[in-house]
């Protein structure tokens, strides 16, 4: 990937394969051009130097502890779920009860006025008693074509036209 050669590297490759080899990402023949570069070059190893005391002091810095433990805050979220779903119940209970509320004052205050359907109280009617009729060979109505009320087995029908 790199050559031995300075010229061929730019200043950002050249510090991007020493942040590799501080990280200890780099190929047997890249680390050999690095360790090259610390021996021959004053200002590379003095960026060397720098990017080294930052990473030091970067894995002495304190880790503060969590506020809260992984259970504590799972159970902080279940919480706050089961919270949210009793208030949308209450909230779409309450509100049922607000517009059936509302219904009841509009239909009472608009009542007797109002054009609403009425059911009827009509008095029982009396019927006949007949028995009852069954006509097997002589239907009540005349049926002019009888034919035309059979449906033939051998073609369908409706006719379709494509």
């Amino acid at each position: 990937m790199y050559d031995n050669n300075n010229n061929n590297q730019t200043e950002e490759e050249r510090f991007e394969l020493l942040s590799a080899y501080l990280d200890g990402e780099v190929s047997a023949t890249e680390r050999h051009l690095v360790e090259q570069w610390l021996e021959t070059d004053p200002q590379f190893r003095k960026l060397y130097q720098n990017l080294l005391r930052i990473q030091q002091g970067m894995q002495n810095i304190p880790v503060p502890p969590p506020a809260k433990s992984a259970q504590q805050l799972s159970a902080g979220v279940f919480q706050e779920i089961d919270r949210r779903k009793r208030f949308s119940r209450i909230f779409v209970w309450g509100g049922g009860a607000i517009a059936a509320t509302l219904v009841a004052a509009m239909s009472s205050l608009l009542g007797n006025n109002s054009p609403a359907p009425q059911l009827a109280i009509s008095p029982p009617q009396q019927f006949q008693e007949t028995g009852l009729l069954i006509a097997i060979n002589r239907p009540p109505i005349e049926i002019e074509n009888p034919q035309e009320l059979m449906l033939p087995l051998n073609r369908p029908p409706v006719e379709i036209n494509y």
